[in-house]
């Protein structure tokens, strides 16, 4: 992880001069694409923090109708990754779009005269981003709304606040470390994406990265640029860290008392059908658009894709469970050093450096610091799976870390005053109670891994592709296209079950899956 920023730093002073960055960061409106990136990622942000914290509080606190089954469905979207979805809505909201060809159908009109939606540019971005990250800011919200103690906001009401009064000095505040946690997680990923801003046409530093790194052998500008990104990117994880500090709420006593769903009066059937709206447009038009695109090519040429891209399936399958057993062997050995020895705390925060630093810096990194450093790993699966443990060994670790704390040291304890040998009591005791908390960690990776897209296109071998790097090659190269819609139905329905294990759990209220989240 240190050593691929090491390189890009290296490589950013070493191989230019302020005066010849400047020349070039003009020439390419360097400052234009910051701020344009800016503006994405608030508006990303925003837009999730609408979604998720409105289906939060219907799901948690009101009597809207199917609230149980809202619970359930809203985190769903997290098994499509945001470029499928920027794929559906290119398909659907493009100019040439289906929907722009409905409206054109239906006036009588020429296409050319009924373009009433595009979803390329910085608007349709923020869209695609923001309806399939919330379920972030619904895993985080739900859970602190379903921590606190209703003796507070009925304080609140006794003293005569109203519902929207209560709402906004009780609960909002009390909520503010999950509103800032999930919001961070939103705005890094909107700030960082490679994937949905390439497909709609977005310019942003990503992009001017890999366009100018497959355009030019030279590195001092992709170099100094990827500093400036992840430069930025540990500028706000610091803010956010300062402004949040420690900050915690204590709100569940002996004496709490179950929460009493808030009567939402003649705003039921509306608010249900607003979490319809956002269900529909997160989960149920993307899985149908999808279908009906991919049964366009039929049965005999569908077969022969999914034969052709055996390969890539196979590849991504197996790097993405290398790395997930990597990163958890990691994680459970600083863990096991942090919660046994009151050591290895360092070790776990160099490891969050991977996960804060954007994925398409941290792959040109690794290329260029590899092919120094380790060419025998250049140009091979395993920087793959190098990449993969660096960019995702932190939710490996909250989760391990979590897990093991949950074993008090006394079972060990036992075990060690009978004779037993450290790793006898490890093998025997402490791995088979934290292994649901492991397995989570490991299902958690493993998912990360399988929809990685930005590190994976710049550190893939040639010739080795994964279905992610093939699913975007095809919607870049020819457009929405029904080959990308199969391979997009396919991969998310290899993501399907180990998210719902994960959700299955969550509804449990397993502390790891909520920790690795956070």
């Amino acid at each position: 992880m240190v050593g691929p920023l090491a390189f890009l730093v290296w490589k950013a002073l070493g191989e230019g001069h302020p005066e010849e960055w400047w020349e070039q960061a003009r020439a390419l409106d360097v400052f234009d694409v910051l701020g344009r990136l800016l503006l994405l990622a608030s508006a990303t942000t925003l837009w999730a923090l609408l979604l998720g914290v409105s289906l939060a509080w219907l799901a948690v606190r009101s009597d809207v109708p199917g609230r149980q089954v809202l619970r359930w469905l809203a985190p769903l979207p997290l098994t499509i990754p945001p470029y499928i979805g920027a794929i559906v809505y290119q398909a659907l909201l493009s100019p040439r779009g289906t929907v722009n060809r409905w409206i054109a159908s239906a006036l009588g009109v020429p296409l050319e005269h009924a373009r009433v939606f595009d979803v390329y540019g910085v608007i349709g971005a923020a869209f695609v981003l923001g309806l399939f990250t919330y379920p972030y800011v619904f895993l985080l919200v739900s859970g602190a709304l379903e921590r606190s103690s209703p003796a507070l906001e009925e304080a609140g009401r006794t003293a005569g606040l109203t519902a929207g009064q209560v709402f906004r000095r009780v609960t909002l505040p009390l909520m503010r470390p999950a509103l800032l946690a999930a919001a961070l997680i939103v705005f890094l990923y909107g700030w960082a994406d490679f994937g949905v801003v390439s497909l709609l046409r977005v310019r942003t530093l990503t992009t001017l990265i890999y366009d100018y790194v497959q355009g030019t052998m030279d590195w001092a500008l992709p170099a100094a640029l990827s500093v400036v990104l992840a430069g930025i990117t540990l500028t706000v994880l610091l803010v956010q860290m300062r402004a949040l500090g420690r900050r915690a709420f204590t709100q569940i006593t002996s004496a709490a008392r179950p929460w009493r769903p808030v009567a939402l009066g003649p705003w039921r059937w509306p608010a249900a059908l607003w979490a319809g709206g956002v269900l529909s447009l997160g989960l149920a038009i993307p899985l149908l658009t999808l279908g009906v695109r991919a049964s366009g090519l039929g049965l005999r040429p569908l077969l022969a894709l999914l034969s052709t891209e055996a390969g890539p399936v196979v590849n991504s399958l197996w790097t993405a469970s290398a790395g997930a057993t990597l990163a958890l062997g990691l994680a459970v050995a600083a863990a096991w050093l942090e919660t046994r020895r009151g050591q290895g705390r360092r070790i776990t925060t160099v490891f969050q450096i991977g996960y804060a630093v954007p994925g398409t810096v941290l792959g040109l990194g690794m290329v260029g610091f590899f092919n120094a450093a380790l060419p025998w790993v250049y140009a091979s699966p395993l920087m793959l799976v190098a990449g993969y443990v660096a960019l995702y060994v932190t939710p490996a670790c909250q989760a391990a870390r979590a897990a093991l704390a949950q074993l008090h040291g006394s079972l060990e304890e036992a075990a060690s005053t009978l004779g037993r040998s450290q790793w006898w009591i490890f093998c025997r005791i402490t791995l088979p109670l934290a292994a649901p908390g492991l397995v989570s960690g490991w299902m958690l990776v493993f998912m990360l891994s399988m929809r990685e897209l930005a590190a994976t296109v710049i550190m893939r071998p040639p010739g080795f592709d994964t279905l992610a790097v093939r699913l975007w090659l095809y919607t870049v190269d020819v457009g929405p296209e029904a080959r990308a819609s199969a391979l997009a139905i396919l991969l998310v329905a290899l993501l399907a079950v180990p998210s719902l294990l994960l959700l299955r759990r969550w509804a449990r209220r397993d502390p790891t899956l909520s920790d690795a989240v956070t």
